[in-house]
């Protein structure tokens, strides 16, 4: 018969190992989530197709509202990253898109 210690001790391995298990298949789900709504964000956009609402449509889409704000450079076309974050903070799954007021291009980019 165990040790009321050893039994403890196996209790806590037991929970801890069950811990770090869901919270994998949390990041796992989250991830993959982030990923398939960018890249489904990138598929319904098409070239030379207005802008104007683009922000919005992105945040309701499920992108950061407030990492996505659109970029104007002096030199250069305006840029939107439309972000969807993954399942830790720095995860980042970007839709970028280019041009304005007709859109120039979209494509997906992971940071992380």
């Amino acid at each position: 018969m165990a040790t009321p210690v050893i039994r403890a001790l196996v209790q806590f391995a037991a929970v801890a190992l069950l811990l770090v298990g869901a919270f994998v298949t949390y990041c796992a789900i989250a991830e993959k989530s982030a990923e398939r709504k960018a890249r489904a964000f990138c598929g319904d956009l098409h070239v030379g197709a207005s802008v104007a609402d683009l922000q919005a449509r992105a945040v309701t889409a499920g992108a950061s509202q407030r990492l996505t704000e659109w970029a104007y450079p002096e030199n250069g076309s305006a840029w939107l990253p439309v972000i969807f974050t993954g399942a830790l903070p720095m995860s980042r799954h970007i839709c970028w898109v280019t041009g304005a007021p007709k859109l120039e291009a979209a494509k997906y980019v992971y940071l992380d």
